[in-house]
């Protein structure tokens, strides 16, 4: 039975990594890239880290992909805003002095 859930959750995981992905492809702004972006970090990773520790249970190896993947959910917002915030100053679109 685990190996069944593992299987729906890596498989449902790698299918919002590939359509996010190209949809990623289609977009024309970089913000639009940034939001497809961030639906591979915080529902594609995570489904297919939940499938790894499904399979590989608590013990070393699934405490490493869980750790990863918490990373991954803390970091990936916040590399997804100062990028956004980047690139609004370089096009213009805010001030380099905005307080953020």
């Amino acid at each position: 039975m685990n190996e069944i859930i593992a299987d729906i959750l890596v498989g449902m995981g790698t299918l919002v990594v590939v359509l996010a992905s190209v949809g990623a492809l289609r977009a024309r702004s970089v913000f639009r890239r940034l939001h497809y972006l961030t639906v591979i970090t915080s529902v594609g990773a995570p489904s297919i880290g939940a499938g790894a520790v499904v399979v590989d249970g608590l013990g070393l190896t699934g405490a490493t992909v869980l750790a990863i993947v918490v990373l991954l959910a803390i970091t990936g917002p916040i590399l997804g805003a100062a990028v956004g915030r980047l690139n609004s100053q370089r096009e213009g679109i805010i001030s380099a002095e905005t307080p953020g």
